[in-house]
């Protein structure tokens, strides 16, 4: 538990939040993920000199979380749209603590609640949390309920609103839910990692969103997949990886035409930290960042974006971020 309290001010650095530019106004957007009875909510900081947080508001959400730090996967997950004005926020469950769960839609020129979106009946993200991402036109959204193991479609429009559009359960090839995915850039694919060492990818209908299975597959080492980045080319999708011991793992795979994906390459060690579970790309894909999220770590590694290749020899790891290990 000790552990806990700074994973998650680090995490809502990381992955748990999402920094967003309107205008001359930076934001740092959290899912509180808050439990019985008080509530969940959204937290809203901008950012000032240095980096300097100063909250905003809170704003209620509707639902509910669960606390505590299930920091292997995105589960207080935050999605900015890059298209619409609008933020979403997930909630574990729903108004009366208990399924369905939620998305939250956020308008922020107002930074208002538009509204709470529950999925069907089903749809639980009690276990850690539900996932988000858009397409690249922002006219879907895809949340993924991890107690269920189901993804819900849902449309965006311009005023923030969602409406539920289709839903597909999405088991991985041990039973596992989703852990994390990303759209493909040209808006045809859902690729995923799942919480039992494979991955995935879905066909997206262009009309409708509606998902439909292209294959899963092992992941060869056995590495256990959980966050998801694509190349701007979508040539290469790289899995953080939840690893164990010193050293982080990334699991790289190519995106075939067909939505398919090729066998995956792992590098492992990569640097000095503990649980690489969540990696992205640099903005010109020169790099990988990885958050170690169990040793409190950063680090940094060269990847080529042609080839797919990591530089596992050249990374660099930071120091022990200052309150790591700290008690709540």
């Amino acid at each position: 538990m000790k552990r806990l309290g700074f994973i998650l001010a680090l995490l809502a650095l990381v992955f748990m939040t999402t920094v967003l530019t309107q205008a001359v106004t930076n934001y740092v957007i959290t899912n509180d993920d808050n439990q019985y009875p008080n509530g969940n909510s959204a937290s809203i900081y901008s950012i000032g000199s240095g980096g300097a947080l100063s909250l905003v508001t809170t704003i209620p959400t509707g639902g509910f979380g669960r606390g505590g730090g299930y920091y292997a996967a995105g589960r207080v997950n935050v999605l900015r749209s890059k298209t619409q004005n609008c933020a979403y926020i997930g909630d574990a469950v729903g108004p009366n603590n208990s399924r369905p769960g939620d998305v939250a839609s956020i308008d922020m020129s107002t930074l208002k609640l538009v509204g709470t979106y529950p999925g069907t009946a089903l749809d639980s993200g009690a276990l850690w949390g539900i996932g988000l991402v858009e397409n690249p036109a922002g006219t879907f959204l895809f949340a993924a309920y991890s107690t269920s193991g189901t993804i819900a479609t849902y449309a965006q429009a311009a005023d923030c609103a969602l409406k539920y559009r289709s839903e597909i359960i999405t088991i991985g090839a041990n039973v596992g839910s989703v852990d994390g995915m990303r759209v493909t850039p040209n808006g045809k694919y859902l690729i995923v990692a799942y919480s039992d060492v494979s991955i995935g990818s879905y066909a997206i209908n262009p009309k409708t969103g509606a998902l439909t299975l292209v294959a899963r597959y092992l992941v060869g080492d056995s590495g256990l997949a959980s966050s998801v980045d694509i190349t701007a080319d979508g040539k290469w999708v790289l899995f953080g990886t939840n690893s164990i011991g010193t050293g982080g793992e990334v699991e790289v795979a190519p995106i075939h035409a067909d939505g398919s994906l090729g066998a995956t390459v792992g590098y492992i060690p990569i640097g000095q930290g503990e649980n690489s579970s969540n990696a992205w790309l640099s903005p010109d894909e020169t790099l990988i960042y990885i958050s170690d999220n169990s040793s409190g770590q950063i680090t940094a590694v060269p990847f080529d974006a042609k080839t797919g290749v990591i530089n596992k020899s050249a990374a660099c790891t930071s120091a022990v971020l200052k309150n790591f290990n700290s008690t709540w």
